[in-house]
């Protein structure tokens, strides 16, 4: 970086993220990415001071000039050798390397342990830390668990304990609210989620009509339950998300409350807040309404035995239900991409709670007609809730919640267009980039797996989804306006919408702090996801060292070729350093890498088979080589 004059200075916390991290400008309210390498020794939520720079290229970067205050002194780590002392991992890339001084615990190279900084040495380039205790040891099947809910804390975050009084009066609530709602219990409703879901926030059903259909989303009403600014609620503010772990889940609400009162679980009666949506057969809208309701899952479907028996591999006394809810959400699907929404689906790995270095396997999760059904339910439903918003406040002050996605960044278009360009082996991509275009280039992707990591590298080239007051629509889904309604169990921003939507929010002003705690929230939960699936990625690559793999070329650098192993999704590189000796060269539009004397090309969604090389559990990284 190039400094030609410095143009102001702020003081902010800092968001830790993958190699580096964020900072916002409380003055201007402007948001900065700092690289790990200008960190200067911050840690995750330090107090830092920042300066701006002004490059030679006109733009505007920010760098740490000095740490101002510790968020705190006492982490989850994980030890590492590193020369002939011990050190101390809180995550990738940390700015502030810690030698481990004393080891009181004893302590081995990879273990999980709880460590103690007692000396910073702010002017030089370590710290100095003890051990208080272990966690975990290397070899233990819960370690990656354990690391990462220390490392973003999810046993610290505030819990309200409930006793038997509390379910006295839980229950209370239930038996009374039904007095004043409409009874939709006679009406066929069913609950589809995953196998091993325990907190049940939506459920369905649909009525044939002779004009078509009334479909009904059933939505439990946790605001019945939970009152703003009550202790469970306070502290289902901080959590702003549920966090799931195969190992555990670490619920927003006390655990009664989530899996049980107010739960939509089969043959119970249960308090819901109820969109009924009244539509044609062509699946246009007539006409809508919200209102409390008591209702009864009659059925708890899983997704695979609900896609069962629409695909008529299995019988059922729901089998009309679910056929009619599949004709609805195609049609659904159809017009909402017809409109200019995103397909962009993939599957997702996940791993059970024995994986480990022994582990031969892991699975996949794919998305079937069952998923289709609740995906476009939740997306209806989450539209109209923000529609009814926007029309309960328009002539008022009071703001909403809602969640926006912008459109992408020019730099993004640019690389998106110059990718369909490449695979449709055209010149150029027309001025427009629409939903319409990066669709039906996916869908020309014949190889699964080359579809699959196109979809997640245009995810990743697409701005990120986030709450606010405000609402600007939401670029992926192709809406104007959209919010999220349909799982308040285990989102707080939910919670907050059916409170807006029942004209029970007492305090407007809390609203952008409440905004502010949800992003937080959601940042925090995927993150722990990531690294937790990062973490198993790459135990399972290390278990299949020997053995031919499939990688696709997702970046080229002069220095390397990130690679993504398409049965975990895990980002690797290849080092050019390993490639046969040439000088490689990169296109303009960064699309390729050529060898200048061999003439040999790498490009972007070339597929390789490669091996394992070495796994770098503590960067977290893996390097791989071409077979």
């Amino acid at each position: 970086m190039k400094k030609i004059k410095l143009s102001s200075s702020f003081i902010s916390n800092i968001n830790i993220v993958d190699r580096g991290g964020f900072v916002t400008n409380q003055g201007t309210g402007e948001k900065y990415f700092i690289s790990h390498v200008f960190l200067k020794g911050a840690l995750d939520r330090d107090t830092v001071k920042i300066s701006l720079i002004e490059t030679k290229q006109n733009q505007t970067k920010a760098k740490v000039d000095r740490v101002l205050r510790r968020n705190k002194n006492i982490f989850i780590a994980k030890v590492f050798a590193k020369k002939s002392h011990l050190a101390a991992s809180l995550y990738p890339f940390q700015s502030k390397p810690i030698t481990i001084k004393e080891n009181k615990v004893k302590a081995n190279i990879g273990d999980v342990v709880k460590i103690k900084i007692f000396d910073w040495r702010e002017n030089h380039k370590t710290a100095y830390a003890k051990t208080i205790s272990l966690i975990s040891a290397e070899n233990d099947v819960n370690t990656d668990f354990l690391f990462i809910s220390g490392r973003y804390e999810l046993n610290s975050l505030h819990e309200v304990g409930l006793k038997k009084v509390n379910y006295a009066f839980y229950e209370s609530i239930l038996k009374k609210d039904q007095e004043h709602r409409v009874d939709l219990t006679n009406i066929e409703t069913i609950t589809i989620d995953p196998d091993k879901a325990g907190d049940f926030d939506d459920a369905v059903s649909v009525v044939k009509k002779k004009y078509g259909y009334n479909l009904f989303i059933h939505i439990a009403d946790v605001s019945a339950f939970v009152k703003e600014g009550d202790p469970v609620d306070i502290a289902a503010r901080e959590k702003a998300n549920s966090y799931y772990f195969p190992e555990k889940n670490f619920h927003m609400l006390p655990e009664f409350l989530s899996t049980d009162i107010c739960s939509l679980k089969s043959n119970r009666n249960r308090l819901a807040l109820t969109l009924k949506i009244k539509m044609n057969e062509n699946c246009s809208v007539i006409k809508y309404s919200f209102f409390e309701s008591i209702v009864k899952s009659n059925k708890r479907f899983t997704y695979s035995e609900a896609s069962s028996i629409i695909k008529k591999l299995s019988t059922s006394p729901f089998a009309g239900s679910l056929n009619i809810l599949n004709k609805i959400t195609k049609i659904l699907k159809n017009k909402r991409l017809k409109n200019n929404g995103l397909n962009l689906d993939h599957h997702k790995d996940f791993y059970s709670p024995s994986f480990n270095d022994s582990s031969t396997s892991h699975m996949k999760k794919e998305t079937g007609k069952s998923h289709r059904i609740i995906e476009e339910c939740m997306l209806i439903a989450n539209k109209i809730a923000a529609k009814k918003l926007i029309n309960m406040y328009k002539n008022s002050f009071r703001i909403g919640l809602f969640r926006n996605h912008d459109i992408p960044t020019q730099k993004s278009e640019n690389y998106i267009k110059d990718l369909i360009a490449k695979f449709s082996k055209v010149e150029s991509v027309s001025k427009n980039l629409s939903a319409k275009s990066i669709n039906s280039f996916l869908k020309k992707i014949d190889d699964s797996n080359s579809r699959n990591v196109l979809s997640l590298l245009l995810i990743r080239k697409m701005k990120k989804a986030f709450y606010s007051s405000k609402n600007i629509g939401h670029y992926g889904l192709g809406f104007d306006e959209y919010t999220h309604f349909t799982s308040p169990i285990r989102r707080y921003s939910d919670l907050i919408v059916h409170r807006m939507l029942k004209k029970q929010i007492k305090n407007y002003n809390n609203i952008p702090e409440s905004v502010d705690l949800c992003n937080r929230g959601e940042i925090r939960s995927k993150m722990a996801h990531r690294d937790y699936i990062k973490l198993k990625g790459l135990r399972w690559l290390k278990s299949q060292k020997e053995k031919n793999l499939q990688g696709i070329i997702v970046n080229l650098k002069t220095s390397h070729i990130s690679i993504c192993e398409t049965s975990t999704e895990t980002m690797g590189y290849i080092d050019i350093n390993t490639l046969p000796r040439d000088l490689y060269v990169l296109a303009s539009n960064k699309m390729a890498l050529f060898g200048k004397n061999s003439k040999k090309r790498y490009d972007i969604g070339n597929v390789l088979n490669v091996k394992v090389d070495k796994v770098d559990m503590i960067n977290q990284d893996v390097k791989f080589k071409i077979v």
